[in-house]
């Protein structure tokens, strides 16, 4: 399990640009902070970015929420959410977009595959009646690796060291990008999370997404939780788009099952089901 002190993180802030944070999200938190925070001044801020609700709508509508009706404008999904989960997912849509830019690698692609990943997170936290809200997983599953897309705007050869890892089995990611780089983006994503103020379990979560041996030195059960369900979705994932399992599951995949209170046939069940009748709809 890693844990960091303000030293390293003051090398990563003088390494890396990490964008401040939107004034949209500050007097949103502002609203939420009062102790009579009001739905509809919330949506009223919301609604000033039009591109912004838009995409909010498209995500409250998707078969993710599981509503039974379409939700047809922001003061309705805010009152149908809470202000909370409207917050978390309003965070997710602006990291999303301040990390489209250019980088070495497709970033069309890396936020295809993190959407699927946010996706099988929702999934499988639900089969599993997960502890870890829903909002927190889709944020967890989406943006678990933003520490790639940081870094790869700032290293050019980046993406010679994804295929590397990719072919090494043998080393994590993390010591691999150490070693060329002295960070990895599993550091580099922990300090954007904190820096727009994620939960703080999920925040850790991403920090040791790469800790083979987080279940056993982990004593919260939403981290444990959130966790594992993550890796149980990279694996997924990596298993529909691949056809391959993913690197750090051999590692870890028997402890998360463990840790969801399932075995392996009902874990290969619950992959089945879900790459048959979510990624193919």
């Amino acid at each position: 399990m890693i844990e960091l002190d303000a030293p390293k993180l003051d090398v990563l802030k003088g390494g890396f640009h990490i964008p401040s944070k939107p004034e949209i999200l500050t007097e949103l938190v502002e609203e939420m902070n009062r102790e009579d925070a009001s739905i509809d001044v919330a949506t009223s801020i919301l609604t000033r970015d039009i591109e912004l609700s838009a995409l909010l709508l498209r995500t409250v509508n998707s078969p993710l929420f599981g509503f039974s009706r379409k939700i047809s404008d922001m003061k309705q999904a805010a009152r149908l959410l809470g202000l909370e989960q409207l917050y978390r997912l309003v965070t997710v849509a602006l990291l999303k977009q301040t990390y489209s830019k250019k980088a070495c690698i497709t970033m069309e692609r890396f936020w295809d595959e993190s959407l699927d990943i946010a996706k099988a997170c929702v999934w499988i936290g639900g089969k599993c009646k997960s502890v870890v809200p829903i909002a927190d997983l889709y944020a967890l599953g989406l943006f678990h690796n933003i520490g790639i897309a940081a870094m790869a705007t700032r290293y050019q050869d980046y993406a010679d060291l994804l295929q590397l890892a990719n072919q090494n089995g043998n080393t994590s990611m993390t010591g691999l990008e150490q070693h060329r780089y002295q960070c990895d983006h599993a550091t580099v994503g922990y300090y954007i999370a904190i820096s727009w103020q994620l939960p703080k379990d999920i925040c850790q979560v991403i920090l040791n997404h790469h800790s083979w041996d987080y279940l056993r030195y982990c004593h919260s059960a939403r981290c444990r939780a959130a966790y594992a369900i993550l890796k149980c979705a990279e694996h997924t994932v990596m298993h529909k788009r691949r056809e391959q399992n993913h690197s750090d599951w051999r590692r870890v995949g028997e402890a998360c099952t463990r840790e969801l209170q399932m075995n392996e046939t009902s874990m290969t069940a619950l992959f089945v089901e879900y790459t048959e009748h979510i990624l193919t709809h």
